[in-house]
């Protein structure tokens, strides 16, 4: 006996082939209209998981550029101070040169000796410089001023205040990658003071700038031409020590822009991989919209034709 296909089971299959090119097209849709081939797990679970770790790769880099366009900012900023305090102690060698010249007079070096007040006090607010809400030179204390200026300046007998160092001598690093990284904060009391160990005084051929600021104002206000003149080394060793800060502040820089680019690089070559894995072909995309919608409607046109009714609908 030979299997009758009646009017039903044609409409019924007709229905599901309907259906299921509907299903097409709202998958060539999505993928037209997000640009993605994989827009859930399972579209592809294995290329979604490998989707997955690159953002993962991808986010962890962009959170390391974020850190070195930070540390960037932040050693630029370092060296500018110091910069600022070059030219504070080049205009004091001048002041002392002019100071330790016979030609003048007491009143003369008591004039100079106001200019050297003002440039004290130029360097504490140099030293005491802000950067991102924090104190630049404060390491991780950054919430107070690293530099204390006790005292005041005084005239008979002459006298000068005194600088003390009450900030976190640790120098801030940032990560710029896994296990990597890299120093963006500058050890205050090493730069001003040239203490790098902590013992409360100057290193070997380092100086306190505000105790070398402070002796020169004092032997001019001394009308002491001699004394004027030796703090002119002590001077000179403290250009070298700001110029030294300055170079390892370059150093670090240098670092910083190369890893900047290293990082760059990677980024790009992982968000290439990341399309590669889960862009959708948008050629090929619209040229299946295109050839799944004239199905569609040739299925939908081809199912009225099938259900409309007959001369027996009527019947019975």
């Amino acid at each position: 006996m030979g299997l009758r296909i009646t009017q039903a089971m044609l409409v019924r299959t007709a229905l599901a082939d309907v259906t299921r090119a509907r299903e097409r097209l709202a998958i060539t849709q999505e993928q037209a209209s997000s640009g993605l081939r994989i827009n859930r797990p399972s579209d592809d679970p294995a290329g979604a998981s490998a989707a997955l770790l690159l953002r993962s790769g991808l986010d962890a880099i962009d959170q390391f550029m974020r850190n070195v366009s930070q540390a960037r900012a932040r050693v630029a900023v370092s060296e500018s101070h110091v910069a600022e305090a070059v030219d504070v102690m080049i205009r004091a060698r001048e002041l002392a040169v002019t100071g330790a010249n016979g030609i003048h007079d007491a009143d003369s070096r008591r004039q100079i000796a106001r200019e050297i007040e003002t440039l004290h006090a130029s360097l504490a607010a140099t030293a005491n410089s802000r950067f991102g809400g924090g104190f630049l030179f404060a390491g991780y204390a950054a919430d107070a001023a690293p530099f204390a200026v006790a005292g005041s300046f005084g005239d008979a007998p002459p006298s000068s205040p005194t600088v003390g160092f009450v900030g976190d001598s640790n120098e801030i690093q940032i990560a710029i990658d896994h296990g990597v990284q890299v120093r963006a904060g500058f050890d205050g009391r090493r730069v001003f003071l040239g203490d790098a160990d902590g013992d409360g005084s100057a290193d070997p051929g380092h100086q306190d700038l505000f105790q070398v600021l402070a002796d020169l104002r004092d032997a001019l206000m001394n009308d002491d031409p001699v004394a004027v003149a030796g703090t002119l080394d002590r001077i000179d060793e403290s250009l070298v020590q700001l110029g030294d800060e300055r170079t390892a502040m370059g150093a670090v820089a240098g670092q910083l822009e190369q890893w900047d680019r290293q990082l760059a690089q990677r980024s790009e070559d992982l968000s290439r991989r990341l399309s590669e894995t889960q862009d959708a072909d948008a050629a090929r995309v619209f040229s299946d919209l295109i050839q799944q919608e004239t199905a569609l409607q040739a299925g939908l046109q081809a199912m009225s034709q099938m259900i409309q009714p007959t001369l027996m609908d009527f019947l019975g």
